[in-house]
Protein backbone atom coordinates (compact mmCIF):
# COMPACT_ATOMS: atom_id res chain seq x y z
CA UNK A 1 0.00 0.00 0.00
CA UNK A 2 1.16 3.06 -0.79
CA UNK A 3 1.92 6.27 1.48
CA UNK A 4 0.60 9.15 0.89
CA UNK A 5 2.59 12.10 1.92
CA UNK A 6 0.59 15.06 -0.20
CA UNK A 7 -2.17 16.20 2.75
CA UNK A 8 -2.16 15.88 6.58
CA UNK A 9 -2.94 12.67 8.13
CA UNK A 10 -6.38 11.78 8.48
CA UNK A 11 -6.17 10.10 12.25
CA UNK A 12 -10.20 10.49 12.69
CA UNK A 13 -10.25 7.08 12.78
CA UNK A 14 -7.05 4.98 13.52
CA UNK A 15 -8.02 1.56 13.11
CA UNK A 16 -8.49 2.80 9.11
CA UNK A 17 -6.49 0.64 6.89
CA UNK A 18 -3.92 3.50 5.27
CA UNK A 19 -3.71 5.43 8.62
CA UNK A 20 -2.45 1.93 11.31
CA UNK A 21 -0.24 1.37 7.61
CA UNK A 22 1.58 4.79 8.07
CA UNK A 23 1.44 5.10 11.55
CA UNK A 24 3.21 1.73 11.48
CA UNK A 25 5.97 2.62 9.09
CA UNK A 26 7.15 5.91 11.62
CA UNK A 27 8.87 6.30 14.54
CA UNK A 28 7.22 8.18 17.13
CA UNK A 29 7.60 11.89 17.96
CA UNK A 30 7.26 13.16 14.30
CA UNK A 31 3.69 13.67 13.43
CA UNK A 32 3.01 14.63 17.06
CA UNK A 33 5.54 15.28 20.05
CA UNK A 34 5.93 12.33 22.48
CA UNK A 35 4.80 14.67 25.07
CA UNK A 36 7.24 13.05 28.17
CA UNK A 37 8.54 15.71 30.58
CA UNK A 38 11.71 14.07 30.86
CA UNK A 39 14.20 12.70 28.25
CA UNK A 40 17.78 11.22 28.07
CA UNK A 41 19.94 11.03 24.98
CA UNK A 42 22.68 8.53 24.37
CA UNK A 43 25.48 9.70 21.90
CA UNK A 44 26.79 6.79 20.70
CA UNK A 45 30.21 5.96 18.65
CA UNK A 46 30.66 2.96 17.02
CA UNK A 47 33.54 -0.13 18.03
CA UNK A 48 32.24 -2.53 16.72
CA UNK A 49 29.99 -2.69 13.14
CA UNK A 50 29.04 -6.30 13.79
CA UNK A 51 28.01 -5.88 17.31
CA UNK A 52 26.77 -2.61 17.02
CA UNK A 53 24.52 -3.68 14.22
CA UNK A 54 22.94 -6.55 16.08
CA UNK A 55 22.43 -4.06 19.10
CA UNK A 56 20.32 -2.03 16.30
CA UNK A 57 18.39 -5.03 14.76
CA UNK A 58 16.76 -5.41 18.18
CA UNK A 59 16.31 -1.88 19.51
CA UNK A 60 12.58 -1.39 20.00
CA UNK A 61 11.80 2.34 18.90
CA UNK A 62 8.32 3.63 19.68
CA UNK A 63 6.12 4.06 16.68
CA UNK A 64 3.70 6.73 15.63
CA UNK A 65 1.08 3.17 16.12
CA UNK A 66 1.93 3.26 19.72
CA UNK A 67 2.18 6.55 20.38
CA UNK A 68 -1.25 6.96 18.84
CA UNK A 69 -2.99 4.33 20.62
CA UNK A 70 -1.29 5.33 23.70
CA UNK A 71 -2.62 8.94 23.47
CA UNK A 72 -6.56 7.45 22.53
CA UNK A 73 -6.23 4.82 25.59
CA UNK A 74 -5.12 8.19 28.08
CA UNK A 75 -7.85 10.19 26.97
CA UNK A 76 -10.58 7.41 27.16
CA UNK A 77 -9.09 5.73 30.72
CA UNK A 78 -6.82 8.33 32.25
CA UNK A 79 -4.10 5.63 31.67
CA UNK A 80 -0.63 7.70 31.34
CA UNK A 81 1.88 6.41 28.24
CA UNK A 82 4.89 4.40 28.47
CA UNK A 83 8.25 5.20 27.59
CA UNK A 84 9.14 6.39 24.47
CA UNK A 85 12.62 5.27 22.71
CA UNK A 86 13.91 6.60 19.46
CA UNK A 87 16.71 6.32 17.67
CA UNK A 88 18.44 8.29 15.08
CA UNK A 89 21.33 7.56 12.84
CA UNK A 90 24.45 9.93 11.83
CA UNK A 91 25.59 10.14 7.69
CA UNK A 92 28.67 8.30 9.20
CA UNK A 93 27.22 6.22 11.10
CA UNK A 94 25.39 4.77 8.16
CA UNK A 95 28.94 4.88 6.44
CA UNK A 96 30.10 2.67 9.05
CA UNK A 97 27.18 0.38 9.12
CA UNK A 98 28.38 0.14 4.92
CA UNK A 99 24.56 1.89 4.26
CA UNK A 100 25.04 4.95 3.00
CA UNK A 101 24.78 3.78 -0.73
CA UNK A 102 21.14 4.12 -0.53
CA UNK A 103 21.41 7.96 0.28
CA UNK A 104 22.77 9.15 -2.27
CA UNK A 105 21.07 7.54 -5.50
CA UNK A 106 22.83 7.54 -8.71
CA UNK A 107 25.67 9.87 -6.73
CA UNK A 108 23.28 12.54 -5.86
CA UNK A 109 22.95 12.54 -2.32
CA UNK A 110 19.77 12.56 -0.74
CA UNK A 111 20.83 16.00 1.19
CA UNK A 112 23.95 17.34 1.03
CA UNK A 113 24.06 18.82 4.96
CA UNK A 114 23.46 15.44 5.75
CA UNK A 115 25.69 13.88 4.51
CA UNK A 116 28.79 16.43 5.44
CA UNK A 117 27.84 17.03 8.96
CA UNK A 118 26.37 19.87 11.47
CA UNK A 119 30.51 20.44 12.00
CA UNK A 120 31.00 21.38 8.76
CA UNK A 121 27.87 23.48 7.98
CA UNK A 122 29.62 26.77 8.69
CA UNK A 123 26.42 28.69 8.62
CA UNK A 124 25.05 26.58 11.93
CA UNK A 125 28.36 27.26 14.22
CA UNK A 126 29.05 30.34 16.32
CA UNK A 127 31.75 32.15 15.35
CA UNK A 128 32.13 29.55 11.84
CA UNK A 129 34.03 27.10 14.05
CA UNK A 130 33.36 24.24 16.72
CA UNK A 131 35.74 25.44 19.16
CA UNK A 132 32.49 26.44 21.73
CA UNK A 133 31.54 22.51 20.99
CA UNK A 134 32.17 20.19 24.49
CA UNK A 135 34.54 17.96 23.96
CA UNK A 136 32.06 14.97 23.95
CA UNK A 137 30.33 16.00 21.28
CA UNK A 138 33.54 17.01 19.05
CA UNK A 139 33.58 13.30 18.71
CA UNK A 140 32.06 10.92 15.68
CA UNK A 141 28.62 10.74 16.67
CA UNK A 142 27.55 7.67 15.02
CA UNK A 143 23.88 6.62 16.52
CA UNK A 144 21.90 8.79 18.73
CA UNK A 145 19.27 7.13 20.93
CA UNK A 146 16.25 9.20 23.16
CA UNK A 147 14.51 7.83 26.27
CA UNK A 148 11.66 9.37 27.32
CA UNK A 149 9.29 9.42 30.10
CA UNK A 150 6.41 11.58 32.72
CA UNK A 151 8.20 9.54 35.63
CA UNK A 152 11.82 10.67 36.42
CA UNK A 153 12.70 7.76 38.64
CA UNK A 154 11.03 5.45 35.91
CA UNK A 155 13.49 7.12 33.33
CA UNK A 156 16.41 7.03 35.19
CA UNK A 157 16.28 3.55 35.94
CA UNK A 158 15.83 2.62 32.34
CA UNK A 159 18.77 5.14 31.55
CA UNK A 160 21.15 3.65 33.95
CA UNK A 161 20.30 0.11 32.47
CA UNK A 162 20.49 1.01 29.12
CA UNK A 163 23.90 2.40 29.97
CA UNK A 164 24.96 -0.51 31.68
CA UNK A 165 24.07 -2.48 28.15
CA UNK A 166 26.07 0.20 26.43
CA UNK A 167 29.06 0.34 28.20
CA UNK A 168 28.91 -3.37 27.80
CA UNK A 169 31.82 -4.96 25.18
CA UNK A 170 28.81 -6.87 23.69
CA UNK A 171 26.67 -3.80 22.30
CA UNK A 172 30.00 -2.87 19.62
CA UNK A 173 29.38 1.06 20.89
CA UNK A 174 31.28 3.65 23.56
CA UNK A 175 28.86 6.04 25.31
CA UNK A 176 30.28 9.27 24.46
CA UNK A 177 27.36 11.41 26.15
CA UNK A 178 24.11 10.92 27.93
CA UNK A 179 22.38 14.18 28.25
CA UNK A 180 19.25 14.92 30.65
CA UNK A 181 16.05 16.94 29.75
CA UNK A 182 13.64 18.52 31.42
CA UNK A 183 10.50 20.76 30.46
CA UNK A 184 9.99 23.40 32.65
CA UNK A 185 6.25 25.45 32.56
CA UNK A 186 4.75 28.58 33.93
CA UNK A 187 1.74 29.39 35.91
CA UNK A 188 -0.85 28.64 32.83
CA UNK A 189 0.91 25.13 32.25
CA UNK A 190 2.15 26.61 28.70
CA UNK A 191 6.02 25.16 28.27
CA UNK A 192 8.84 28.04 28.40
CA UNK A 193 12.28 27.97 27.76
CA UNK A 194 15.12 29.11 29.85
CA UNK A 195 14.40 33.40 29.17
CA UNK A 196 10.91 33.07 30.61
CA UNK A 197 9.37 32.56 27.37
CA UNK A 198 6.20 30.24 26.28
CA UNK A 199 8.17 27.72 23.38
CA UNK A 200 7.11 25.55 20.71
CA UNK A 201 3.59 27.64 20.19
CA UNK A 202 3.82 27.94 16.52
CA UNK A 203 4.04 24.70 14.86
CA UNK A 204 3.18 23.25 11.37
CA UNK A 205 0.45 20.68 11.90
CA UNK A 206 0.08 17.32 10.47
CA UNK A 207 -2.77 15.65 11.56
CA UNK A 208 -6.27 16.36 11.01
CA UNK A 209 -7.09 16.47 14.80
CA UNK A 210 -4.55 18.95 15.20
CA UNK A 211 -5.33 21.08 12.58
CA UNK A 212 -9.13 21.22 13.82
CA UNK A 213 -8.17 21.95 17.64
CA UNK A 214 -6.12 24.78 16.54
CA UNK A 215 -8.50 26.08 14.38
CA UNK A 216 -11.80 25.47 16.59
CA UNK A 217 -14.89 27.33 15.79
CA UNK A 218 -13.08 29.75 13.10
CA UNK A 219 -14.83 30.65 9.98
CA UNK A 220 -11.70 32.62 8.85
CA UNK A 221 -7.93 32.08 9.88
CA UNK A 222 -5.94 34.20 9.43
CA UNK A 223 -2.63 32.10 9.17
CA UNK A 224 -3.03 28.65 8.26
CA UNK A 225 -0.73 25.89 10.04
CA UNK A 226 -1.49 23.07 8.15
CA UNK A 227 1.29 21.15 5.83
CA UNK A 228 1.76 18.24 3.95
CA UNK A 229 3.81 14.66 5.44
CA UNK A 230 5.96 15.18 2.71
CA UNK A 231 7.74 18.79 4.47
CA UNK A 232 8.57 16.00 7.28
CA UNK A 233 9.61 12.28 5.84
CA UNK A 234 9.81 10.22 2.69
CA UNK A 235 10.17 6.82 1.79
CA UNK A 236 12.51 5.13 3.85
CA UNK A 237 15.65 4.75 1.89
CA UNK A 238 16.28 1.66 4.00
CA UNK A 239 12.98 -0.12 3.97
CA UNK A 240 11.57 1.40 0.12
CA UNK A 241 7.57 1.21 0.41
CA UNK A 242 7.93 -0.10 3.89
CA UNK A 243 8.83 2.34 5.95
CA UNK A 244 8.96 6.39 6.08
CA UNK A 245 12.08 8.17 7.47
CA UNK A 246 13.05 11.83 8.13
CA UNK A 247 16.25 13.93 8.42
CA UNK A 248 16.35 14.91 11.89
CA UNK A 249 18.34 17.65 14.00
CA UNK A 250 20.24 18.00 16.73
CA UNK A 251 21.55 21.12 18.34
CA UNK A 252 22.51 21.89 21.86
CA UNK A 253 22.00 25.79 22.84
CA UNK A 254 23.24 26.89 26.26
CA UNK A 255 21.71 29.87 27.56
CA UNK A 256 23.12 32.57 29.19
CA UNK A 257 20.26 33.73 31.21
CA UNK A 258 21.82 36.50 33.56
CA UNK A 259 23.01 38.48 30.34
CA UNK A 260 20.09 38.19 28.82
CA UNK A 261 18.17 39.41 31.01
CA UNK A 262 20.46 42.26 31.68
CA UNK A 263 20.47 43.24 28.38
CA UNK A 264 17.03 43.06 28.19
CA UNK A 265 16.23 45.46 31.09
CA UNK A 266 18.50 47.83 29.36
CA UNK A 267 16.27 48.13 26.53
CA UNK A 268 13.09 48.57 28.67
CA UNK A 269 14.82 51.59 29.71
CA UNK A 270 15.96 53.50 26.52
CA UNK A 271 12.15 52.86 25.63
CA UNK A 272 10.72 56.80 24.91
CA UNK A 273 8.23 57.39 26.52
CA UNK A 274 8.43 54.70 29.36
CA UNK A 275 6.33 51.78 28.65
CA UNK A 276 3.24 50.66 30.58
CA UNK A 277 4.01 47.37 30.14
CA UNK A 278 7.42 46.04 31.24
CA UNK A 279 7.49 43.03 29.36
CA UNK A 280 7.74 45.16 26.14
CA UNK A 281 11.62 45.17 25.24
CA UNK A 282 11.39 41.34 25.64
CA UNK A 283 8.82 40.92 23.39
CA UNK A 284 10.19 42.90 20.62
CA UNK A 285 13.56 40.96 20.87
CA UNK A 286 11.45 37.81 21.11
CA UNK A 287 8.49 38.49 19.01
CA UNK A 288 5.61 37.32 21.63
CA UNK A 289 5.29 38.41 25.73
CA UNK A 290 6.42 35.93 27.85
CA UNK A 291 2.88 34.39 28.14
CA UNK A 292 3.24 33.67 24.16
CA UNK A 293 1.12 36.36 23.08
CA UNK A 294 2.74 37.69 19.33
CA UNK A 295 3.72 41.60 20.47
CA UNK A 296 2.75 42.60 17.00
CA UNK A 297 -1.22 41.69 18.15
CA UNK A 298 -0.64 44.68 20.85
CA UNK A 299 -2.19 46.76 22.38
CA UNK A 300 -2.72 45.42 24.87
CA UNK A 301 -1.90 41.79 25.12
CA UNK A 302 -4.45 39.29 26.22
CA UNK A 303 -3.78 36.55 29.01
CA UNK A 304 -4.95 33.83 27.05
CA UNK A 305 -5.24 31.80 25.20
CA UNK A 306 -1.89 32.35 23.28
CA UNK A 307 -2.86 32.99 19.80
CA UNK A 308 -0.75 31.70 16.81
CA UNK A 309 -3.39 32.78 14.47
CA UNK A 310 -1.60 35.97 13.20
CA UNK A 311 0.86 37.39 10.27
CA UNK A 312 2.64 40.86 9.74
CA UNK A 313 0.11 42.10 7.08
CA UNK A 314 -1.03 44.84 9.84
CA UNK A 315 2.85 45.00 10.92
CA UNK A 316 4.79 45.63 7.61
CA UNK A 317 7.39 48.59 8.82
CA UNK A 318 8.23 46.95 11.79
CA UNK A 319 6.50 49.30 15.09
CA UNK A 320 5.23 46.50 16.59
CA UNK A 321 7.53 43.56 15.96
CA UNK A 322 10.67 44.87 14.68
CA UNK A 323 11.88 42.76 11.34
CA UNK A 324 14.89 41.03 13.62
CA UNK A 325 12.40 39.36 16.05
CA UNK A 326 13.10 36.07 16.78
CA UNK A 327 9.38 34.58 15.24
CA UNK A 328 9.63 36.97 12.60
CA UNK A 329 13.04 36.08 11.68
CA UNK A 330 12.31 32.51 11.80
CA UNK A 331 8.59 31.48 10.73
CA UNK A 332 8.19 35.06 8.45
CA UNK A 333 4.63 34.35 7.69
CA UNK A 334 4.32 35.49 4.76
CA UNK A 335 6.12 38.65 5.00
CA UNK A 336 9.47 36.93 3.21
CA UNK A 337 9.82 37.68 -0.53
CA UNK A 338 9.24 34.45 -1.15
CA UNK A 339 5.40 34.99 0.01
CA UNK A 340 3.17 32.48 2.38
CA UNK A 341 3.39 29.07 0.32
CA UNK A 342 7.56 29.24 0.75
CA UNK A 343 7.48 30.44 4.42
CA UNK A 344 5.38 27.71 5.55
CA UNK A 345 7.55 25.12 3.22
CA UNK A 346 11.07 25.99 5.49
CA UNK A 347 8.94 25.22 8.76
CA UNK A 348 9.68 22.35 10.73
CA UNK A 349 8.99 20.25 13.02
CA UNK A 350 10.02 21.54 16.38
CA UNK A 351 10.32 19.12 19.33
CA UNK A 352 13.18 20.35 21.48
CA UNK A 353 13.63 20.44 25.44
CA UNK A 354 14.87 22.32 27.80
CA UNK A 355 17.80 20.77 29.87
CA UNK A 356 19.25 22.06 33.14
CA UNK A 357 18.33 22.63 36.91
CA UNK A 358 16.69 26.05 37.53
CA UNK A 359 14.32 27.70 40.45
CA UNK A 360 11.09 28.44 39.94
CA UNK A 361 8.39 30.05 42.58
CA UNK A 362 6.11 27.82 43.78
CA UNK A 363 3.48 30.26 43.84
CA UNK A 364 3.82 32.07 40.42
CA UNK A 365 6.34 29.60 38.92
CA UNK A 366 9.07 32.60 38.12
CA UNK A 367 12.34 30.89 37.98
CA UNK A 368 14.20 32.40 41.30
CA UNK A 369 17.82 32.22 39.38
CA UNK A 370 19.68 33.54 36.59
CA UNK A 371 22.39 31.35 35.48
CA UNK A 372 25.14 32.18 32.79
CA UNK A 373 26.09 28.87 31.50
CA UNK A 374 24.74 24.96 32.49
CA UNK A 375 21.20 25.21 31.14
CA UNK A 376 20.02 25.56 27.56
CA UNK A 377 17.50 23.76 24.88
CA UNK A 378 18.30 20.71 23.62
CA UNK A 379 17.12 21.78 19.90
CA UNK A 380 15.44 18.61 17.87
CA UNK A 381 13.29 19.15 14.71
CA UNK A 382 12.40 16.87 11.93
CA UNK A 383 12.61 17.78 8.23
CA UNK A 384 12.31 16.14 4.17
CA UNK A 385 15.09 18.69 4.22
CA UNK A 386 18.17 19.63 5.93
CA UNK A 387 19.13 21.87 2.58
CA UNK A 388 15.76 23.50 2.47
CA UNK A 389 14.25 23.78 5.82
CA UNK A 390 16.86 24.11 9.14
CA UNK A 391 19.98 25.11 6.56
CA UNK A 392 17.94 27.44 5.09
CA UNK A 393 16.22 29.28 7.68
CA UNK A 394 19.33 29.30 9.63
CA UNK A 395 21.75 31.09 6.57
CA UNK A 396 19.38 32.72 4.97
CA UNK A 397 16.63 33.98 7.45
CA UNK A 398 18.55 33.69 11.01
CA UNK A 399 22.31 34.85 9.89
CA UNK A 400 21.15 37.48 7.05
CA UNK A 401 21.33 40.79 8.31
CA UNK A 402 19.20 41.96 5.28
CA UNK A 403 16.38 39.93 5.90
CA UNK A 404 13.50 40.40 5.24
CA UNK A 405 14.38 43.90 3.03
CA UNK A 406 16.72 43.52 0.36
CA UNK A 407 15.65 46.55 -1.20
CA UNK A 408 18.93 48.58 -1.75
CA UNK A 409 17.61 51.67 0.01
CA UNK A 410 16.36 49.54 2.84
CA UNK A 411 18.52 49.42 6.17
CA UNK A 412 20.05 46.39 7.34
CA UNK A 413 17.54 45.12 10.61
CA UNK A 414 20.23 42.29 12.07
CA UNK A 415 20.79 39.19 12.66
CA UNK A 416 18.13 36.83 14.77
CA UNK A 417 18.93 38.13 18.24
CA UNK A 418 18.31 34.87 19.74
CA UNK A 419 19.91 32.01 17.26
CA UNK A 420 21.49 34.58 14.92
CA UNK A 421 25.19 33.59 14.14
CA UNK A 422 27.12 36.56 12.60
CA UNK A 423 29.65 36.33 9.97
CA UNK A 424 33.55 37.16 11.86
CA UNK A 425 34.30 38.94 8.64
CA UNK A 426 30.94 41.39 9.93
CA UNK A 427 30.95 41.38 13.05
CA UNK A 428 31.88 44.97 13.85
CA UNK A 429 29.11 46.27 11.43
CA UNK A 430 26.36 44.03 12.83
CA UNK A 431 26.65 45.27 16.40
CA UNK A 432 24.96 48.40 14.98
CA UNK A 433 22.22 46.76 12.94
CA UNK A 434 19.46 46.24 15.18
CA UNK A 435 16.72 48.92 15.56
CA UNK A 436 14.51 48.95 18.57
CA UNK A 437 10.67 51.37 18.16
CA UNK A 438 11.41 54.38 20.08
CA UNK A 439 14.62 53.96 22.10
CA UNK A 440 16.33 57.11 23.69
CA UNK A 441 19.37 58.32 21.44
CA UNK A 442 22.22 56.66 23.56
CA UNK A 443 20.41 52.79 23.52
CA UNK A 444 22.56 50.12 22.70
CA UNK A 445 21.16 48.33 19.69
CA UNK A 446 23.08 45.27 19.70
CA UNK A 447 21.21 42.22 21.19
CA UNK A 448 22.89 38.83 20.39
CA UNK A 449 25.04 36.50 21.85
CA UNK A 450 23.13 34.88 24.84
CA UNK A 451 23.13 31.54 23.28
CA UNK A 452 26.06 29.26 22.26
CA UNK A 453 26.29 26.12 20.83
CA UNK A 454 27.64 23.68 22.89
CA UNK A 455 27.57 20.71 19.92
CA UNK A 456 24.92 18.89 17.45
CA UNK A 457 24.76 16.78 14.46
CA UNK A 458 22.55 15.93 11.35
CA UNK A 459 20.85 12.57 11.31
CA UNK A 460 18.63 9.97 9.59
CA UNK A 461 15.61 9.18 11.56
CA UNK A 462 15.11 5.28 10.25
CA UNK A 463 11.65 3.80 10.24
CA UNK A 464 11.06 0.94 12.46
CA UNK A 465 11.66 -0.95 9.72
CA UNK A 466 14.77 0.19 8.33
CA UNK A 467 16.15 -0.29 12.00
CA UNK A 468 16.17 -4.26 10.46
CA UNK A 469 17.78 -3.72 7.39
CA UNK A 470 21.09 -1.72 8.66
Amino acid sequence: MPFNLNTPLDDSNLDAPATRHLLQALQANILKGHGRNHVVLLFLEITDVAKARHFMHHYKVTSAATQFQETRRFKDTGEPGGVVRLAFISHAGLVQFGKAAPFAPGGTPLDEFFVQGMAADTAALDRQTTDSWQSALKRPVHVLLLLAHDDLDDLSHMAFSEVQTLNAEASGFELLLAQEGRAYFNKAGAGIEHFGYVDGRSQPLMTTSDIAAEKGAKADFVYDPTAPLKQFMFDDPLAPGEGLASLFVFRKLEQDVASFKAAEEAIQGALTPPPSDDELAGAMVVGRFENGVPVTLQPPPPAAPVDNDFNYNADPDGARCPFQGHIRKTNPRGSSPGGEVFDKGVQMARRGITYGLRLQDPATAEFVDQPNDGVGLLFMSYQASIKDQFHFMQESWANNRKFPKFGPADPFVGIDPIIGQVLLSEEAEAATDHVWPSPAPHAQKNFSGFVHLKGGEYFYTPSPRGLKHL
